[in-house]
């Protein structure tokens, strides 16, 4: 062998190991961080942001972040731009309060809660400007960033793609709305939630790869609302700006028992689906699970404290970023907002279960992988308050030093930026200034 070649060789032997050495640095670094846990629902924002509350989810509980449903309810909902409206006020007080107990990424979520028409140039256009605006609050409220939800709990992504014309205007209405996000907040989190390429492409069948994602979808239209045909120009479209990070928040794992082969599965489809554009997009997949509610009545368990133990040992192996818990009206908390009564007679065995977890994955035991205080100097153990007990009673008022600064009286963390995103297909090539 030359010598030119033998230098080759050492040099392509040295960057495998590099990059053996850093795929083993990053997932050991993911580890050591943990990912976070969110909930999604179980929390009522006008009646729940006091101290004593966000104890509860913070401290008792170990939730680490919230999926917001009553800010922005739906695309036709506009958050509006009035730093001084008793709803940002409000979403700020939200975000001061609960940081203050370990809840730090809380997200805006918007939902399909009313019928898409596509061929509706003002309604796409209105949903434009409703997104800029809920992404300007949330930076204002310094929440980590907007989830968009795309279940069709309404019509919405028709049976068949609906043809090339109404796929265009599908695909640029995701465009616009990316746009519009992304200038008002270009360092947010996009949370996509449901796995809406699994959905449209293999419907409910186990997770594997999907053989064509440049085909178009095959007809769902007797599925739940139409199925999800639609959804893929719209992701297309939606994920085709330059976002700083994007999370999939993944129901698979509430019926899959391999949390970590749909991770995995999750995200290489949806790297395979972006294409060339991966390179630059940091996306990851978030697991979901659902251990407690039957029905809003019913808050029974779905699966034992030691299945949802498993299922939470391995979301929080698989994941880098978020995993996250359905809270289904107020099954975490008795007399809740969503649901009276009292929660399930072996609650506690679930409370126990997220803090062990939180506690074996950070290595100190605190709430966050170590962000948080340890309650004893004699241990770094954090021992949450009993979870059946009363929120008032579960955390004093007095462990908080520092006073909650009052909303009206904060500085904003963000400012409110004029948006220019581009028209939806249907409205010309004009562009159009939101205020």
């Amino acid at each position: 062998m030359s010598t030119r070649a033998q230098k080759s060789a050492v040099r392509r032997f040295v960057l495998r190991c590099s990059a053996l050495m850093l795929g083993f640095m990053t997932t050991a670094s993911a580890w050591s961080a943990c990912p976070k846990l969110l909930m999604e629902g179980g929390v009522f924002m006008r009646k729940q942001t006091t101290p004593e509350q966000a104890a509860y989810w913070g401290k008792t509980i170990g939730v680490q972040g919230f999926m917001m449903n009553e800010i922005m309810s739906d695309w036709n909902t506009d958050v509006g731009t009035d730093s001084n409206s008793d709803l940002w006020k409000l979403v700020r007080q939200f975000q001061s309060v609960y940081s203050q107990n370990g809840v730090t990424d809380n997200f805006i979520k918007v939902g399909i809660h009313s019928t898409r028409d596509w061929h509706n140039s003002w309604q796409n256009e209105a949903a434009v400007k409703n997104f800029a605006h809920a992404a300007t609050l949330a930076k204002y409220a310094g929440f980590k960033g907007v989830v968009v939800d795309l279940e069709p709990y309404q019509p919405a992504w028709g049976g068949a793609a609906g043809g090339q014309e109404l796929a265009g205007i599908v695909q640029q209405e995701g465009r616009a709305i990316a746009m519009a996000m992304h200038e008002a907040y270009p360092d947010m989190t996009l949370i996509v939630m449901q796995d809406a390429l699994h959905n449209a492409y293999q419907l409910h069948r186990p997770m594997a790869p999907i053989s064509n994602l440049q085909a178009t979808p095959p007809d769902s239209s007797r599925r739940y609302h139409g199925g999800y045909a639609l959804s893929v120009p719209f992701l297309r479209g939606l994920l085709s700006v330059e976002w700083a990070h994007v999370v999939v928040a993944t129901e698979e794992t509430y019926r899959d028992p391999n949390i970590v082969n749909v991770v995995q599965q999750t995200t290489k489809n949806y790297m395979a689906f972006l294409g060339d554009d991966a390179v630059w997009t940091n996306i990851s997949t978030a697991p979901g699970l659902w251990p407690l509610g039957l029905s809003i009545w019913d808050k029974s368990p779905r699966e034992t404290p030691a299945q949802f133990k498993k299922q939470l040992q391995d979301a929080f192996s698989a994941s880098q970023e978020y995993v996250w818990i359905y809270g289904y009206g107020s099954a975490w908390q008795t007399n809740g907002p969503y649901g009276s009564g009292p929660v399930t007679a072996n609650f506690q065995q679930y409370v126990d279960a997220v803090h062990q977890v939180l506690a074996s994955c950070g290595g100190s035991g605190s709430v966050g992988g170590g962000s948080s205080p340890a309650t004893n100097s004699q241990s770094s153990v954090f021992a949450p308050p009993r979870a059946n007990e009363e929120p008032e009673q579960s955390v004093s008022r007095s462990r908080y030093a520092d006073p909650v600064q009052p909303a009206d009286t904060m500085q904003p963390v963000g400012t409110l930026p004029k948006i220019t995103p581009l028209r939806p297909a249907g409205t010309g090539n004009a562009r159009t200034e939101i205020p």
